[in-house]
Formats: C-alpha cells, sequence, structure tokens
C-alpha cells in the first residue's frame, strides 16, 4: 500500500472534523452554565459535577477498553460510532430536567468522546512520517480551539435567542451526519507504515502494554505535566464565562462572541506555531518537545494576573490571550512523545492512557475543586468568589506542571530510541 500526500490530507482534513465535534459539543457547556444554573436550580459544586466529574469519570475510564478494540481493529469504525453516540447524547442533553438527568446524560456524551482521540491519534501516527509528527498532530489539535470558537459564539447566539436547551440540539445533530461522512471517507492505513515497519500479527496483552507505558519517564511526566496544566486549562474553559457573568456583568451573547474570538485566536497561533517550533528544533534535540511545552506554560502562569484582576472586562478579556496562546504549546510535541515510544500496536492504547491521566486530573479535579472553592470563599468575596479561585489554580498549576516537563526531558531521547518495532 502506498499513501499519498493528497490521502494524508484528506485523513487529517476528516479527523480535524471529529476533533471539532468533539471539543465543540464539551466545550460549548461551559456557556450555557449560567442558564443551566438558574432553569435547573444548580449550585457551582453541581455545577462543576456536570460539567467535570460526570463528563470526565467514564470519557477516562473507557478510553483503555475503546483503545484496545483500535489497536486491533478498524479504527474508522470506531471513530464513526463513537462521534455518532456522543452527537446524540449531546442532543439528548438538551432534554434535561433536573441535575440528576443533566449528569448522567453527560456521562453517556463522556463514553462516546472516549472514542475519538485514541484510534485517531494512532491514524496519525501511521499515515505521518515522526519528523512530520507534531505539525500533523498541531493541524488535528486545532479542532480544539476552532471547537471552542464554534461552540462559544453559536453556542451564545443560540442561548440568547432560543434557549440552551435548542444549542445542544443544534450541536448534538449535524454530528451524527458527519459520523456517517467520515465513516465512507475515512481509509484505515497498515499499523506500523509510516515507521516502515511489518503490521504486528498480535496484540500484546494490556498489563504489559501499560507496564512498559509507565516504567517511560517521558511518558509519565509529559503525562503530568499536560494533566496539572488541564487543571487550568478545563478549569478556565468551564468557569470563566461564569467569571465574567458575575464580575462584570456581560450577557451571554456578549460572552460567547468575546471568548471565541480571543481563546480561539490565541490557541489557534499557539497549537501551529508549536508544532512547526517543535518539528524543527527537535531535529537537533527531542529535549525541545518537553522543553517546549513547559516553559510556554511557566511564562504564562503570571499573565493570568490581568485577566483576572483587571477591573475591566474588555482588557480582561483580550489578557486572556497570551496565556491561553502559551499553555497550548504543549499540544502537538506532547502527542509526539507519547505515539513515539509505543509500539505499532500500543498507540491507541498510549493515547488513552495519556487522555486518562488528563482527564482524571485535569478535567476530573479541575472544575470540580474550582466549583468547591468558589461556594466556599462565596461567603467572603461574594460574586468575586470564582474570580480569585480561577487566579490562584492558574498560576500555582501552571508552575506545577513546568516541574514535570523538566524531569520529562532528563530520558526522552533514550525512551524514543528505544520504542518497540512490532
Amino acid at each position: 500500500m502506498t499513501v499519498t500526500a493528497e490521502q494524508r490530507r484528506l485523513t487529517l482534513v476528516l479527523l480535524f472534523g471529529a476533533a471539532l465535534f468533539n471539543y465543540a459539543d464539551r466545550y460549548m457547556l461551559g456557556i450555557l452554565v449560567p442558564d443551566m444554573k438558574r432553569d435547573l436550580n444548580l449550585s457551582d459544586t453541581q455545577i462543576g459535577f456536570i460539567t467535570g466529574t460526570a463528563f470526565t469519570l467514564f470519557y477516562a475510564t473507557l478510553g483503555i477498553p475503546i483503545a484496545r478494540l483500535a489497536d486491533r481493529m478498524s479504527r474508522k469504525t470506531i471513530l464513526a460510532v463513537a462521534l455518532a453516540a456522543w452527537s446524540a447524547m449531546t442532543a439528548l442533553s438538551g432534554l434535561a430536567q433536573n441535575f440528576w438527568q443533566a449528569a448522567v446524560t453527560r456521562v453517556l456524551v463522556g463514553v462516546g468522546e472516549a472514542g475519538c482521540a485514541p484510534p485517531s491519534h494512532s491514524l496519525i501516527t501511521d499515515y505521518y512520517p515522526k519528523e512530520q509528527r507534531a505539525s500533523a498532530f498541531a493541524n488535528y489539535i486545532l479542532g480544539s480551539p476552532v471547537g471552542l470558537m464554534f461552540g462559544f459564539m453559536v453556542g451564545s447566539w443560540l442561548t440568547e435567542n432560543y434557549g440552551w436547551r435548542v444549542a445542544l440540539f443544534a450541536f448534538g445533530i449535524p454530528g451524527i451526519a458527519y459520523a456517517a461522512i467520515l465513516y465512507a471517507k475515512l481509509k484505515d492505513v497498515p499499523r506500523g507504515y509510516s515507521d516502515g515497519l511489518k503490521e504486528p500479527e498480535t496484540q500484546p496483552p494490556l498489563w504489559p502494554t501499560l507496564k512498559f507505558l509507565m516504567t517511560r519517564g517521558s511518558f509519565v511526566h509529559c503525562a503530568l505535566g499536560t494533566a496539572i496544566h488541564g487543571i487550568v486549562y478545563l478549569g478556565l474553559v468551564g468557569w470563566v464565562p461564569s467569571f465574567f457573568a458575575r464580575s462584570h456583568g456581560m450577557s451571554t451573547a456578549e460572552i460567547g462572541i468575546w471568548l471565541s474570538l480571543v481563546l480561539g485566536i490565541g490557541q489557534v497561533i499557539g497549537i501551529w506555531s508549536a508544532g512547526l517550533w517543535a518539528d524543527h528544533l527537535a531535529k537537533r534535540d527531542a529535549r525541545w518537545y518537553p522543553w517546549l511545552s513547559g516553559y510556554a506554560i511557566l511564562i504564562g502562569g503570571p499573565l493570568y494576573l490581568v485577566p483576572f484582576l483587571w477591573p475591566t472586562p474588555t482588557i480582561a478579556m483580550i489578557g486572556l490571550c497570551i496565556p491561553f496562546l502559551l499553555g497550548v504549546f504543549q499540544g502537538g510535541p506532547v502527542y509526539t512523545v507519547v505515539q513515539g515510544v509505543a509500539g505499532p500496536r500500543m498507540r491507541a492504547v498510549s493515547a488513552a492512557l495519556l487522555l486518562l491521566i488528563i482527564n482524571v486530573i485535569g478535567g476530573g479535579i479541575g472544575p470540580q475543586v474550582i466549583g468547591i472553592m468558589s461556594d466556599v470563599f462565596a461567603a467572603q468575596y461574594g460574586d468575586d468568589s470564582l474570580r480569585y479561585t480561577l487566579l490562584f489554580t492558574s498560576i500555582v498549576f501552571s508552575s506545577w506542571a513546568w516541574v514535570h516537563f523538566q524531569i520529562a526531558a532528563r530520558t526522552v531521547r533514550e525512551d524514543l530510541a528505544s520504542a518497540p518495532k512490532e
């Protein structure tokens, strides 16, 4: 089998589309929170559970068994079925009448979205040679900021004019149609193709695979660095709309338009440029993968002082752009390391294990802890309790993440060189 440049581009476009639906459905909920909180009479702790723990619990844990299937079965089938499932559950979320119904439907969205990243990461690795992977992953990850932009902008407009339930219907139903298109157009490629390896006939057992990955220092610390920074990123995406509504009195439509532009454009620039820089710098020294990720996050942490302490909303909004831009530098480089240390039939599992660590720590702990802290601080700070909670978590966890990327750089060259060939 020969893969052409055109086939690579088509595959990346199709996977980007799946990622766009994935992130739009996931992040759009942040812009709906103020209206959902009012209509369903929810506390911040309950909101933190719906936006964090309820989704992450199954999204993270089911990623491993789904990835095992993706390492031995048709990756396009798994991805198409998962896309149809989470899109249907997103639409169903619009029917929720209370906290428990909202939580259960969010759990089911997480079940479906667990089948997105593992097969996608595995396909990208098998389609693209290692010297192009950071850029390829960066282009795939652009589905995150584009999905956020689309979710915030369109979601806020729909919520403002038709209500949050209609917004969920409008985002869920088109995803089902796209799943059919993806299944018809996406093609699998032999595992190990881009590395010039023969496709392994058997899949290594799960426990030895997990044990192997967890003994690779670069994998462990890239995962932990990304996960700890995920407390910042996922916590902000879930709570920043509520911060601007409470502390600055902005409407849902104003927040959606501003955040879609400020956060979306910043992340597009950050992800794309980080992929190019990582491919360029890593040719000389593979340690640049974690170095680039860690130092960008470290520099970005203190810059959150501007958006959370500036008294006017315009400067506060614009101030979010740079730290968000720097925070997403870890995407392409980290995914390249994680896929690079794994064997051809370990790659979906390595992606799933990475996402398990990221989402248990970043997605499960982040939004929930922020919600609890905000409720606790409300007695002293009132509506500004969220302001100081977000500022604290942003600076502290950005610095902590940098430490893990520094540790990952110590072994990344050896780990990549000793990756299994089958």
